[in-house]
């Protein structure tokens, strides 16, 4: 049994040549008969690991002498790894309504990367303001913030859990410059938009992220979007880009992907590589092809991956781009339009042919009293419980949740995931903001949110025998923190931060399922974060030592 219990009272002259920082620190906390997981990939052994204050002080062999600690925590002979890294997450926002993290935390994440898909919580415009008021409303949330150093120091008060960092998303670049409209930058809306990427990552914003199938990034021509990461580079920044498309497009929208990379000289992160829809399953194979020749002449990209082959999204990302030319209230007034709308069904029903996915793409929230009891159900069913075509129930879902509305859509290959997942340049990542159980209890989300780092484990450790334990843990650590330069994490060595997370790989699971309200993951036992005890034996502790990781500080 693990059993964390005080043992001595420090004694500073027992520390006599150890480092100063260990001896002067207030509390010492010892790890002992753990299986060090190191998140090198190196294999696993028997020892010990000395914490003092925020950082790991030594790390030592499992037959010498223990050092003095304030605290033992017998590990039981237990996974000790570093803290997991969630390289694309959408906690932006949550981070501040729910600082305990409880989804992410519980899941043994200690750092997560926000601000992907284009979407940040910054730089937010009156107009960007009022849209986050309306869609996040049952966050209650005050949008008191404009500007990336703002956001920071709001988040800071608020004390998360888990240590946070951002891009700074193209979306709010762009609308906070020109708004939704549909055409190019001029060229001093270009020289705006510029300035507000160096601003942002001047104030410790990780670089640039892209969403080009939502508005109103999908508005943004190839060169815009070149002269941009352009910018984020020479400030020493990175991009990361959901791509323009992962259907039928994907291989169009990895080229351009690659090349604007190429262009910009800027190192890259290709968002949850995927293809999406049967007759588009297996080209990720060549988009992994062009990425290893990339890397051997231009600046590294890396990709990441949730284990899952159900993806989740807003409900109107399945419409056609134009109809969201000009923001939500154009979109709307178009859906009430009868002859606008036959025109959305005609290209609708032409893209996808006889393989319309109405069937596969199940309701995980939406904002309309009328439709919230359908949550966890497909399209196809609510169309049936209604007498509706299925095409008329998605329009009226749409209209009815004033286009707030999320979906899970299974459309992927399990053979791609395990390519995309087991290649060593590929991270974990759970594509979902953190959420408190409670509240998750009101709808249906997407099971990644709350289980997806136990499940990687689970699955492509202990079931499907596809990785072993060392390399599946360095690609939720060490791999992430190098790929996005963060200092001093990802790995268990001295002067480390001590972000830490206690595993037992015969029962840790993710425990969610889709349609159903979730289900905190198990087998994650304690974790640490910055040294200071979150989870024990499971539940959250009530600390939350959390940072936020500015680029320049971190």
């Amino acid at each position: 049994m693990i059993s964390y219990r005080p043992r001595w009272q420090l004694d500073p002259s027992s520390l006599k040549g150890r480092d100063d920082a260990m001896a002067a620190a207030e509390n010492l906390t010892l790890i002992t008969n753990a299986r060090i997981c190191d998140g090198t990939g190196t294999p696993i052994f028997d020892g010990q690991v000395l914490i003092a204050g925020e950082r790991i002080a030594e790390v030592l062999p499992a037959d010498v002498p223990a050092p003095r600690a304030d605290q033992i925590l017998d590990a039981g002979k237990r996974i000790l790894a570093p803290g997991f890294i969630d390289v694309h997450s959408h906690s932006d926002l949550t981070a501040l309504a729910m600082p305990e993290s409880e989804s992410k935390i519980t899941q043994g994440i200690t750092t997560e990367i926000v601000g992907n898909c284009g979407e940040s919580a910054f730089p937010l415009s009156q107009r960007l303001r009022e849209e986050f008021a309306r869609s996040y409303a049952d966050l209650g949330i005050e949008f008191a913030w404009r500007d990336a150093h703002e956001y920071f120091d709001q988040l800071e008060r608020a004390r998360p859990t888990v240590n946070v960092a951002s891009f700074v998303g193209h979306g709010n670049v762009r609308a906070s410059v020109m708004g939704f409209e549909d055409r190019p930058p001029t060229a001093d809306e270009l020289k705006a938009m510029k300035q507000e990427v160096e601003k942002a990552i001047d104030a410790g914003a990780w670089g640039l992220s892209t969403g080009l199938i939502y508005p109103p990034g999908m508005f943004a021509p190839t060169e815009e979007l070149v002269e941009l990461t352009r910018t984020a580079a020479r400030h020493g920044g990175m991009m990361a880009s959901h791509i323009r498309g992962e259907g039928d497009r994907l291989l169009e929208a990895a080229r351009e992907f690659l090349d604007i990379a190429r262009a910009a000289e800027a190192p890259s992160q290709f968002s949850h590589l995927k293809a999406s829809g049967p007759r588009n399953w297996g080209k990720v194979a060549q988009v992994i092809e062009w990425i290893e020749e990339h890397n051997r002449l231009g600046p590294l990209v890396r990709f990441d991956r949730y284990p899952y082959t159900a993806s989740s999204t807003d409900l109107s990302s399945l419409l056609p781009p134009w109809v969201l030319d000009g923001g939500r209230e154009r979109a709307l007034e178009r859906l009430a339009d009868a002859a606008t709308r036959q025109r959305i069904r005609h290209e609708m029903e032409t893209d996808y042919g006889p393989e319309a996915p109405w069937d596969r793409i199940l309701i995980a929230s939406i904002h309309a009293e009328e439709y919230r009891h359908f949550g966890g159900h497909s399209i196809a069913e609510i169309a049936q419980a209604k007498g509706m075509d299925p095409l008329d129930a998605f329009f009226a879902m749409l209209t009815a949740s004033e286009l707030n509305a999320t979906i899970c859509s299974f459309t992927m290959s399990e053979t791609d995931m395990d390519l995309v997942l087991t290649h060593p340049w590929c991270m974990v990542c759970t594509d979902a903001r953190s959420l408190g159980a409670k509240f998750a209890e009101t709808y249906v989300p997407h099971p990644r949110g709350f289980g997806a780092f136990p499940r990687f484990l689970q699955r492509f450790v202990r079931e499907k025998h596809l990785l072993s334990l060392e390399e599946a843990v360095r690609k939720m650590t060490s791999l992430a923190a190098d790929t996005f330069g963060l200092h001093e994490r990802g790995r268990i060595a001295p002067h480390y931060f001590a972000d830490l997370v206690l595993f037992d790989p015969e029962t840790v699971s993710d425990n969610s399922e889709f349609g159903r309200p979730p289900k905190l993951a198990s087998g994650i036992s304690h974790v640490f974060v910055n040294g200071v005890l979150t989870v024990a034996e499971g539940r959250l502790t009530g600390q939350r030592a959390g940072r936020v990781l500015r680029r320049k500080n971190s």
